[in-house]
């Protein structure tokens, strides 16, 4: 059973939410966790994955955070929400 619900924002910016999803169109159930801002958790950081530029980033967004290769489960994931 899914534990939270991707989904991609405006921005095409992965979320793991679960009342938040169904306010964005398309998502899909997955058990991965998330922070407390909706970004999932990959190695005990949360990650801001931005779909269209292929970046990741930890412990922040892409003006603050650090700069990682982009986990495959999250390209996977967000692959099936484009």
């Amino acid at each position: 059973m899914a534990h939270s619900y991707a989904y991609l924002d405006k921005e095409k910016i992965l979320h793991l939410l679960e009342d938040e999803a169904v306010k964005h169109g398309k998502y899909l159930g997955t058990n991965l966790d998330y922070d407390e801002s909706g970004f999932p958790i990959i190695g005990g950081e949360g990650v801001v994955y931005y779909v269209d530029n292929d970046t990741a980033y930890v412990n922040a967004n892409e003006h603050g955070g650090k700069q990682i290769a982009v986990p495959g489960g999250l390209k996977a994931l967000a692959s099936q929400l484009l």
